[in-house]
């Protein structure tokens, strides 16, 4: 498989001003990633004012036990969605768009979510080890991100919309071993959340009710459509703009 952005650098487009204009022209649609610094901060505003008023849990999360070393398939969580969306954004602008939109759709009706019903989980235990893998849990994880707002996670909501827009894109098409591994990881990534208490196996089910929501959706309907034709060859032809001009 190749790798889009290496084969970027050995272009060597981006050594020269215009080998550099035309690569903005080209990738464009880089500009989404401003929306996670957008919605990120929506989280920390919700974080910081949100006071729960409900707890939810259910029998089932007392039956889990807590398992310090899922925080790593936890915490690989966070560069496996930067890897997959750098990738799909050098590779084709469809796949990307559509992947990162259903990112931006779960956590935005998510966020909406926690503000009408303002929450917590009671979970989390007093964890006395003193592991490697406990540290991590105690010191990096829970001395940073509460125990609110959690129902729907978007730790899963982000991981099933990352596994949904490998499977789907051309970079992976006929990859059979890649999407294997991203179901994987994908399992263990959504099962850490509960192992190591950040979320209730509610908070899960209601994620990935929520994705199947909103996968056709944003996948299926062509959105495209509602954008004017006028619009549309402006972008186009600006995209195949001559770099000496």
């Amino acid at each position: 498989m190749k790798n889009p952005i290496i084969e970027i650098i050995r272009g060597r487009e981006w050594a020269t001003p215009e080998g550099r204009r035309m690569l903005v022209r080209k990738y464009w649609h880089s500009v989404l990633f401003i929306g996670f610094l957008l919605l990120g901060a929506e989280f920390s505003l919700l974080e910081k004012y949100v006071v729960p008023r409900n707890w939810v849990s259910c029998s089932l999360d007392e039956l889990i036990p807590f398992v310090p070393v899922f925080v790593v398939p936890y915490v690989v969580w966070f560069p496996l969605i930067a890897i997959v969306l750098v990738l799909l954004c050098f590779s084709d602008r469809g796949d990307f768009v559509r992947t990162i939109m259903l990112i931006y759709t779960g956590m935005f009706v998510a966020m909406a979510l926690y503000i009408v019903y303002p929450h917590g989980q009671p979970l989390r235990p007093a964890v006395m080890e003193d592991d490697f893998f406990s540290n991590i849990v105690k010191r990096a994880i829970y001395a940073n991100d509460t125990n609110t707002n959690c129902c729907p996670s978007i730790h899963v909501l982000n991981q099933l919309a990352i596994h949904i827009g490998l499977c789907k894109s051309k970079l992976f098409k006929d990859r059979r071993g890649w999407k294997f591994a991203s179901l994987i990881l994908t399992i263990l990534i959504c099962a850490s959340t509960v192992f190591i208490k950040q979320h209730s196996i509610i908070d899960i089910i209601l994620a990935a009710s929520l994705e199947a929501v909103l996968y056709p959706l944003v996948f299926k309907v062509n959105w495209s459509n509602i954008v004017p034709v006028k619009l549309k060859t402006r972008v186009r032809q600006w995209e195949l703009q001559d770099t000496a001009n």
